[in-house]
């Protein structure tokens, strides 16, 4: 049996692991039903694993630098979208060890980042779990409900002001960190039972994009998991960033609408036309349950691994004195503008002192 070991350091934080841990295992189950053992560490690799999967990015770095030096088997990338991070010269010391990398973008420019270092990207989409996300029949208690926070993208404010504008004696809820303005206090809701109980108070549940998932296929694309989960839910859902959400939902499912007026502008429509909603709901958990389950996810992760795992090569890519030297600092110092200075001018050293050892 294949044993694959996940190491998200990022889910020992108890906010992260609220937000997304449910999730997670939810593939993680689906791995194991197609007939895989899975592992989640969150310290260290489990080195009786036949296949680790780091994540990079966001500070992990090091973390995964030190995973992949001590699992030395095939290691598989949780890549954030390249516009968000792609560190050229990190990848290149460790490609002897990486079978793959994967992640949420699926536009043209993450992919040719990584294959011009002839390593294979995939997209893999989040999705939901239909034992959890499940529709619920309950009245509806809000119009309009929104679970997610401002800081992970600002611009959601622009969005809530113009709502919030027009939606006078409307009942609101806005569940998570940066709401205060508009009287909502910080408030954590996990990812599971009670998150799919408040969608299903909700006349209008409201998905937002940041900027950066809405960039275009040229530079990135990527959707979050509210996407499904509603869908999943039976909920019916408004949506930004249609160039994002027609990838997995067509406009008879999920409504997404280009600007800020139109986004509103549908909101108050609906919120005063409930009966309009069905139709949508119906659909859209349709298409949920048919392609953006993490059934279907594992078993696309599996064919990824598979394939790659076929022509896995160890030990074809030597490593130089100065790849071995400058893996070390890998190990221990995190990524940032200071410490990629500093890098740049330790790796111009290094590569003259690597020149002058071969002459000799």
């Amino acid at each position: 049996m294949l044993h694959i070991d996940f190491l998200f350091f990022s889910l020992k934080d108890i906010n992260l692991n609220a937000w997304f841990g449910g999730m997670y295992q939810s593939f993680f189950d689906a791995l194991e039903r197609a007939g895989v053992k899975v592992t989640l560490s969150k310290n260290a690799p489990d080195l009786a694993a036949d296949v680790l999967v780091v994540p990079l990015g966001s500070g992990q770095d090091s973390w995964s630098a030190r995973a992949i030096n001590a699992f030395k088997k095939p290691v598989i990338l949780y890549a954030p979208p390249a516009t968000e991070w792609f560190r050229h010269n990190f990848l290149e010391r460790w490609g002897e060890y990486i079978l793959f990398a994967y992640g949420n973008d699926f536009s043209e420019f993450t992919p040719k980042l990584y294959e011009a270092l002839n390593i294979k990207y995939y997209h893999l989409a989040l999705a939901s779990d239909p034992t959890v996300m499940r529709p619920l029949g309950l009245p509806k208690v809000y119009d309009v409900v929104f679970v997610g926070s401002v800081w992970s993208a600002p611009e959601r404010r622009k969005y809530f002001e113009a709502l919030m504008n027009v939606a006078h004696n409307r009942k609101i809820l806005l569940l998570g960190i940066g709401w205060e303005q508009y009287g909502f206090p910080y408030q954590c809701v996990a990812w599971g039972d009670l998150l799919n109980i408040i969608y299903n108070t909700a006349t209008v549940c409201v998905n937002i994009f940041n900027d950066g998932q809405k960039a275009g296929v040229h530079k990135r694309l990527d959707v979050n998991n509210r996407l499904f989960d509603l869908a999943m839910a039976g909920c019916f859902q408004i949506s930004n960033a249609p160039e994002t959400v027609r990838h997995y939902f067509d406009a008879s499912e999920v409504l997404a609408f280009d600007t800020i007026g139109e986004w509103v502008s549908a909101i108050m429509y609906y919120v005063d036309h409930p009966a309009e909603t069905t139709s949508y709901q119906i659909a859209a958990r349709r298409r949920a349950l048919s392609e953006n389950t993490w059934d279907h996810r594992a078993k696309d992760f599996l064919a990824m691994v598979e394939t790659q795992l076929k022509e896995w090569q160890p030990g074809i890519k030597r490593s130089s004195l100065l790849q071995r030297v400058t893996r070390q600092w890998d190990m221990v110092i995190p990524s940032n503008h200071i410490t990629t200075t500093m890098w740049r001018g330790a790796s111009f050293l290094l590569r003259n002192l690597q020149r002058l050892t071969d002459a000799k």
